[in-house]
């Protein structure tokens, strides 16, 4: 590779040359060689030794490309295409396959050369692939948003990767925990390994790690010298995190304690700090002097301003999308007096020495949300903040209406911040003046906004002193957030400090990845559940799969998810499971570059975890089948159990007893000897038992003693009034008693009332009309009753639509100031059936039926 480098010229020359040759060779073959190989046999034996060895040649690119071992190695032309018929050709079944390993290959050479040419560490001598590689001119996309800002998008292309040129390896592997960058501890309270494992876990996988990077020393305990702490004083979260490391596995991941988790949590801050003082305003944006450090010159003389300032400013500029855990980029840095942007891409192996600054307890770092930037600065340079102010936590205990500090510059120092270069590329080198304003003014102003709101604070505990601010009522309610009554002055300001220890107090800890649950930050759960995308089983497998590919695929290469395969794409792909690589190609447009290059490794993925999960389908329905069904214990021939009372001869005495023949089952059973045990059994459990069952009378038959019957009176039923033909009463169902012992009820039926009839009436009394007879009385016909009086209809007064309108409008008017509303007469009244109906079944009250809707 390194000859190729050097010598890149001449090596594609001539690999061009070789190619170009070859093809015109192939070209200049006759039609009909099989015809010229019968005529010589030295020509047909070279033919066949040449065809063998660009056949082998052949197998073997094909062997590494093709990742799936299942498909078998070509052996000849007839396993790619066919002849059929003599002049014409067709593709045989593995013609696709070889054209898609042709194509990956193709794909990394391409990918391959562009590495080589984008670094400079190789020393190409050519001209030409210099400017193939060098970086384009910085471009500037207006992105616009649904609200007022709009964002600029900083971008150029060939940008190369800075991680390649890092001292210190990344490391993105899953199982293996973070370790610390620092070898030395300043302001030390207690040594670096204090908290480490110690001689109990020395043979460990932790403590062999450690003592492998040269930071542990496996045996050492902790000092009992002054400087150290006694273990009692260690906090929850060390004690926590010695536990998981002493239960540490092969393979598990733990994160390390902080190691200046003890002087954060006894800090004895400046007294300066609690003084309320004069604000100092900043200095002009013009007349702050303000320099760019990229070199270990320009850094030592920066650390010898910093180290005599009281207070400064911090925070960083960090890039993600071209790199799995991320990387910072800039360092801004302010003091009273002047201004620095670092390089921290330049200087990431020097910027350790920045403890002497910011693990100074008697300076005070003011940042803005700065629960990334103590990670960011942990991970990438082994910083650790003592000492923090977050501007952050200090606006919601002052109960601001919004915590950005866009906001606290606007409210603080009347300026406005541009927020437009949030999603800047800043690998850009050099950097941009616009991009390098944006980054200076993130702290040229913090240190103004830190002396106003610890001014504001201290303030607010005097003012508040000894109130109650749980109340609602009172008129300082909501002066102060967290605070239910301030009992010292200085109890807001210690407030935002025992907040901002808390975020000085983070950590760093890599992710690893669950790829049977899909739990963790970046897990397939967690997607899965926020897209709420429905799958099938084996669209599920194909999808879990995938995500575990991407997560694997980014770490290896350095990349993040996104940039691999972003989550819109990932979705399509385990939606529709293309087995082709032109299908796969075909649903992720633009193509992403690390998909084209893996494109027959994911193919081949798919196709695997199809034919994974047709076989556990399989397996289940297989294992359905085999289990047993459910049988009714009615008919299940099981043997009596001997001490069952309902034996199979006691229920045979009982049927033989309370059976009897019919006309349609005939005999159902003979009568057993009564001295037997199962018809004294039956007897006495009859005695005690009443079965009512409804039975047709023409089955019941006489052969046998018939058994009592009940009669229910039969339901009337009312034929046509003028019908000729007499109806015959329905014959009522006779009820088949299972007794010996039960006997009807012998009830008292009250007497039946003596029907009158016309010897009984006196005639005299009653007037008949001319069409009427004494043979059929009129009906006497019932008359309405009213309530009230009637009312004549010349009293009746004409009623007044005027003056009622008024009345209903004034109750309106009313009923609609009360509730803060103006009433509007002429408004169109709203419905609940003005409104468009759900997809939900509605009743609509019209005979008690549904009707659906659709949207």
């Amino acid at each position: 590779m390194e000859a190729f480098v050097e010598n890149f010229d001449s090596a594609l020359a001539g690999a061009f040359g070789a190619l170009v040759k070859a093809t015109k060779v192939a070209g200049r073959l006759p039609s009909d060689v099989a015809f010229h190989r019968t005529l010589d046999e030295s020509v047909d034996q070279r033919l066949s030794r040449t065809s063998d060895r660009v056949l082998d040649m052949g197998n073997t690119l094909w062997t590494r490309a093709q990742p799936d071992p299942s498909l078998l190695p070509i052996d000849s032309i007839d396993d790619v295409a066919l002849e059929q018929p003599p002049g014409q050709w067709q593709f045989a079944p593995g013609f696709r396959p070889v054209v898609d390993a042709i194509d990956t290959l193709l794909e990394k050479i391409d990918v391959g050369l562009d590495e080589v040419l984008k670094t400079s560490a190789h020393h190409m001598r050519s001209q030409a692939a210099r400017q193939m590689g060098r970086q384009s001119a910085p471009l500037v996309t207006t992105v616009k948003t649904n609200t007022r800002a709009d964002y600029k998008l900083v971008h150029a292309q060939n940008i190369p990767r800075p991680q390649l040129a890092f001292k210190d390896a990344v490391d993105n592997s899953p199982n293996t925990p973070f370790v610390w960058k620092i070898r030395n501890k300043v302001h030390a309270k207690v040594p670096l390994d204090y908290g480490l494992p110690s001689a109990s876990l020395a043979d460990s996988p932790l403590g062999h790690h450690l003592h492998a990077l040269g930071i542990a020393r496996p045996g050492a305990t902790p000092p009992s010298s002054g400087h150290s702490t006694p273990r009692a004083a260690r906090s929850a979260d060390v004690a926590q995190g010695i536990d998981s490391m002493s239960a540490l596995e092969a393979g598990s991941l733990a994160a390390l304690p902080h190691p200046y988790e003890y002087e954060i949590s006894h800090i004895e801050y400046p007294s300066w700090v609690y003084e309320a003082a004069q604000p100092q305003p900043p200095v002009e944006w013009e007349k702050t002097p303000f320099e760019f450090v990229d070199t270990e010159e320009q850094l030592q003389a920066m650390m010898a301003h910093l180290l005599e300032a009281r207070e400064l400013a911090i925070d960083l500029e960090h890039h993600d999308y071209r790199s799995y855990q991320g990387f910072t980029c800039l360092v801004q840095l302010s003091t009273r007096t002047r201004d620095y942007v670092v390089d921290a891409l330049a200087l990431r192996s020097e910027l350790a020495v920045l403890n002497e600054v910011t693990a100074d307890p008697a300076k005070i770092k003011v940042f803005h949300g700065a629960e990334s930037d103590i990670v960011w600065l942990q991970r990438d340079f082994g910083v650790y903040v003592v000492g923090l102010f977050d501007t952050y936590h200090a606006s919601h205990v002052l109960n601001m209406p919004h915590h950005s500090l866009a906001h606290l510059l606007q409210t603080y120092c009347s300026y406005k911040a541009d927020k437009k270069y949030q999603l800047a590329d800043w690998r850009i080198r050099p950097v941009p003046s616009e991009m390098l304003l944006y980054a200076r003014a993130d702290t040229h102003f913090l240190l103004h906004i830190f002396d106003r709101m610890r001014n504001t604070l201290l303030e607010r505990g005097r003012q508040l002193l000894g109130k109650d601010l749980s109340s609602p009522d009172q008129e300082h309610f909501g002066l102060l957030a967290g605070l239910e009554q301030v009992t010292s002055a200085l109890q807001p300001l210690e407030l935002a400090l025992r907040r901002s220890e808390q975020t000085a107090l983070k950590k760093h800890v890599k992710e690893g990845y669950d790829a049977e649950n899909g739990l963790g930050f970046g897990g397939w759960a967690k997607l899965l559940k926020k897209w709420n995308h429905p799958f099938a089983p084996t669209q599920l497998a194909v999808f879990r799969a995938l995500h575990q590919w991407r997560d694997s695929c980014a770490r290896q290469e350095d990349e993040s998810v996104r940039y691999v395969l972003p989550n819109h794409m990932l979705f399509t792909i385990a939606d529709r499971m293309p087995l082709e690589t032109p299908a796969l190609l075909a649903l992720c447009q633009p193509t992403p570059p690390l998909v084209r290059l893996y494109a027959s490794d994911i193919t081949l993925l798919i196709k695997r975890e199809r034919q994974k999960a047709d076989a556990r389908m399989d397996e289940f329905r297989e294992m359905v089948q085999e289990t047993p069904r459910p049988v009714h214990t009615r008919f299940a021939q099981e043997q009596p159990d001997a001490s069952d009372v309902l034996s199979r001869e006691l229920l045979a005495g009982v049927d033989s007893m309370v059976a009897c023949k019919s006309r349609l089952f005939g005999s159902l059973a003979a009568g057993p000897a009564e001295d037997t045990e199962a018809f004294k059994k039956a007897r006495e459990i009859r005695g005690s038992m009443v079965l009512s069952v409804a039975m047709p009378t023409k089955v019941v038959s006489g052969g046998a003693e018939v058994p009592e019957f009940t009669k229910v009176p039969a339901k009337r039923t009312r034929g046509p009034a003028d019908s000729k033909k007499a109806q015959a009463p329905a014959e009522p169902p006779k009820m088949m008693v299972i007794s010996d012992a039960f006997q009807p009820p012998q009830t008292s039926k009250p007497p039946a009332k003596k029907r009158k009839t016309t010897e009984d009436l006196d005639l005299s009394k009653i007037a008949l009309s001319d069409d009427e007879t004494p043979d059929k009385p009129q009906k006497k016909k019932r008359t309405r009753k009213r309530n009230r009086d009637s009312t004549p209809k010349e009293k009746v007064e004409r009623f007044n639509y005027e003056a009622a309108g008024e009345d209903v409008i004034g109750e309106a008017t009313k009923k609609s100031e009360a509730k803060g509303k103006k009433f509007d007469p002429y408004a169109k009244a709203e419905s609940k059936f003005d409104k468009r109906p759900s997809r939900s079944r509605v009743n609509n009250k019209a005979g008690n039926r549904t009707m659906s809707y659709k949207k």
